[in-house]
């Protein structure tokens, strides 16, 4: 998880200031359109995930909770 740069307006609303990029395509998000994942794997090892809407129904950047298409 990246924090934004200060005074980033958020890629995906263009309405509030970013705190954080996407850690799939790296838009600067908002607390609003930011969407929280964890990813764990081994013995109790968890890694936070910050995704954008359309990184985190993507299989390819979020294999562990995209969608798959219909």
């Amino acid at each position: 998880m990246i924090i934004s740069e200060n005074g980033r307006i958020c890629e995906k609303c263009g309405l509030q200031e970013a705190v954080v990029l996407c850690d799939g395509c790296s838009r600067a998000l908002c607390e609003k359109c930011r969407i929280f994942d964890l990813w764990s794997y081994g013995c109790g090892h968890i890694d936070p995930k910050v995704f954008c809407n359309d990184c985190h129904d993507s299989l390819e950047k979020n294999p562990w909770g995209g969608k798959r298409p219909e």
